[in-house]
């Protein structure tokens, strides 16, 4: 498999709202998570159809309404048999945990309200899901009791623990802007997989 077409869910804008200090240290060079392992993902494709409820009759017609945005879960494993794997499954965390969250509080006066980060998710190439913009709506793990932790130190003195084996879960929802919806797509282009290229501002899915 070649780079290009790895798993990774990457910050569409450096900066905004947070940048990779601290514990995300680690996924500086990538601007994101390229997951370590293969992760389980499932895409759902759903059209919305009403149904016209003709007195009598035994079959219903139905109707087309809209097309609901695609979801995407990811399930993945990190693991932390080395210093390096721990750090990076420790900034992992911080990272997924961090793009749940907007900016708040008084001390961010200039920048509070800024919502949580679009990011862009690309998994195996073009026809799956290349460059897409995506908000995180779920980030979900579990730290057993039966798993070995090791202890690992970060930036600034701090240690950190984290499980040798980590399952996490996330579901990923497409955030494509309006105008480009309108401007851009067509069934004929979608079909034939040309609005599926998405490395300039994220492609449709």
């Amino acid at each position: 498999m070649t780079v290009q077409n790895k798993v990774k869910l990457v910050m569409k804008q450096q900066g905004k709202p947070f940048n990779f200090f601290g514990v995300m240290r680690p996924l500086l060079n990538d601007k994101g998570v390229i997951f370590p392992y293969t992760p389980t993902i499932q895409f759902s494709h759903n059209a919305n159809y009403g149904a016209y409820d003709v007195t009598g009759s035994v079959y219903q017609q139905n109707y087309y309404m809209n097309t609901s945005n695609p979801t995407i879960n990811v399930t993945a494993l990190f693991s932390s048999n080395t210093i390096d794997e721990a750090k990076h499954t420790a900034a992992s965390i911080q990272f997924f945990k961090s793009c749940t969250k907007s900016d708040f509080g008084v001390q961010r006066q200039e920048t509070a309200g800024t919502p949580p980060p679009i990011l862009k998710f690309s998994a195996y190439g073009l026809i799956h899901a290349s460059h897409v913009p995506v908000v995180m709506r779920n980030f979900n793990y579990t730290l057993v009791e039966d798993s070995d932790y090791v202890d690992v130190d970060i930036e600034n003195g701090d240690s950190v623990t984290v499980p040798t084996l980590l399952l996490a879960s996330i579901d990923l929802v497409p955030q494509i802007p309006p105008k480009k919806v309108k401007e851009q797509f067509n069934i004929a282009g979608y079909a034939s997989g040309a609005l599926l290229r998405g490395k300039n501002g994220g492609g449709f899915i």
